[in-house]
């Protein structure tokens, strides 16, 4: 499955550690690691394997909402565009 976590970002749950909440990880200086590197606009912060770290200006509580997306509907089909348009 694939988490759409905004900016037009997708990531995989496979290679997902975590999603965390800027506000909650600026808390504490021990998270300084996680987000040195990202804007002050963004709202969530994804640790992903590799220590690869992705923010994004969408709240973490807005990525929670949305319904998970499978690969298959990332491809164009005849059978796609059917449920789309039902």
């Amino acid at each position: 499955m694939f988490i759409h976590i905004g900016n037009n970002i997708i990531i995989s749950d496979k290679n997902c550690i975590g999603i965390f909440n800027t506000e909650t990880l600026k808390n504490s200086s021990d998270n300084n690691w996680l987000i040195k590197d990202i804007s002050d606009e963004d709202k969530l912060v994804v640790l992903e394997s590799g220590n690869r770290i992705t923010g994004s200006g969408v709240s973490p509580f807005t990525v929670i909402k949305r319904e998970s997306v499978q690969k298959e509907e990332l491809i164009w089909s005849r059978e796609n565009d059917k449920k789309l348009q039902r």
